[in-house]
């Protein structure tokens, strides 16, 4: 027979006084904090399902944040080219009105400088920004994909650096932005495309008389002996201008977003897709040709210059086009994700989550069953013990 002492009496009363004081602790933090599991022994299970739950809440997190950068980007994108479209239509309605034979030559000049206006709008919308990124310059987020420089070039009877010159005519000759050294080119030279029409300007010789230029490619044929002698002077021809140069920098890369696991959306439109490469006739290209046509009043070069502008603002369409569907997508793709993270909350919030009637009426209950330990504690042991405990 087991022989019960009064230590043995005084140790069970105050284990049970210590494990009802815990509970109600536990009780306490539980309504103070709001959530069921405090540290990892109030639920050891719980903790590990609710540790997966958080960290796939991270990722939807992440996944929607990713998206709403997406459509910000596409959404920019679509309203820039947008933009365009209207460019070119109100181009497409100029090149009209000056193909008409009625037209005089001063008032196809007035209609050039209207669209040398929508060609620097033009210019604008093809280095839009968002947060301070080109959007239209692939991956090369920091460098606008279009500029216009302001030129020089200089052209003698001897090759000059660039290897051009001017000893006999008629002869065609590719200018050069001498203002620049970072080309590909041996001198570091770029060679001029889209030289804006009205922008040249040789000293000592006069268009249409003198000289020509296709202002597309940049190249000017010189016809008179007056060239040929201003080529063999010590300043030689001196030609100044302003041209629309395309960034040389590698901008295919595109910038794509993580909208679900192992699953990517490209966010970007390139400017190739949206502009033209220089392998085709850009909007630039059918801009300049509708202004060279208006600049130096010929009908036949602004009706010539029509399909290339409806080329291009097919072009521009198919770009927002495709644009649109991927914002459509990525919006799709948002709310789906937006009700799987909210599942999840729902998730960790059974898990983590206090329910607070319950765990009232249990403190409620708890402080009793203490309260009602303390006073049985109190009657059994000595009262000195009680007392200090």
């Amino acid at each position: 027979m087991t022989r019960i002492t009064y230590g043995m009496i005084s140790d069970n009363v105050q284990i049970g006084i210590q494990s009802n004081a815990g509970k109600l602790n536990t009780l306490m933090t539980q309504l103070a904090t709001g959530k069921a599991l405090n540290q990892p022994s109030d639920d050891s299970v719980g903790v590990v399902k609710a540790l997966k739950l958080h960290s796939q809440t991270n990722r939807q997190d992440q996944y929607l944040r990713n998206m709403q950068d997406g459509i910000s980007w596409l959404s920019t994108s679509e309203t820039a080219l947008k933009s365009g479209n209207d460019v070119l239509q109100r181009a497409n309605e100029l090149a009209i009105q000056g193909a008409n034979d009625t037209y005089s030559a001063k008032e196809r000049i007035y209609l050039r400088d209207e669209v040398l206006a929508l060609t620097h709008q033009m210019l604008s919308i093809a280095n839009t920004t968002l947060k301070g990124e080109f959007i239209f310059s692939g991956t090369q987020t920091e460098v606008p994909p279009y500029t216009v420089e302001t030129a020089t070039d200089a052209i003698f009877a001897a090759p000059n650096a660039n290897g051009t010159s001017l000893a006999a005519v008629p002869a065609t000759l590719q200018l050069y932005d001498t203002t620049l050294r970072d080309s590909n080119t041996a001198t570091g030279n770029p060679g001029a495309r889209n030289i804006l029409p009205g922008s040249l300007s040789i000293a000592g010789l006069t268009e249409e008389t003198d000289y020509t230029v296709e202002y597309k490619t940049g190249r000017v044929t010189f016809l008179t002996p007056a060239a040929t002698a201003l080529a063999a002077t010590p300043g030689g021809i001196q030609a100044s201008f302003d041209w629309i140069r395309k960034s040389e920098l590698d901008m295919t890369g595109t910038v794509e977003r993580e909208v679900q696991q192992d699953t990517t959306v490209q966010v970007n439109v390139l400017p190739d897709q949206a502009f033209g490469s220089t392998a085709e006739v850009s909007v630039f290209d059918s801009l300049i040709d509708l202004m060279q046509g208006l600049h130096v009043d010929d009908s036949r070069q602004v009706q010539a210059s029509m399909p290339e502008i409806t080329d291009s603002l097919q072009r521009l369409l198919q770009a927002q086009t495709s644009a649109g569907s991927r914002s459509n997508r990525l919006s799709l793709t948002h709310d789906q994700n937006r009700e799987d993270h909210l599942a999840l909350l729902q998730q960790t919030s059974l898990i983590e989550d206090v329910d607070f009637a319950k765990t009232i009426s249990d403190f409620q209950t708890r402080q009793q069953v203490y309260q009602a330990s303390m006073q049985v504690g109190a009657k059994i042991i000595q009262p000195s013990l009680a007392n200090f405990l």
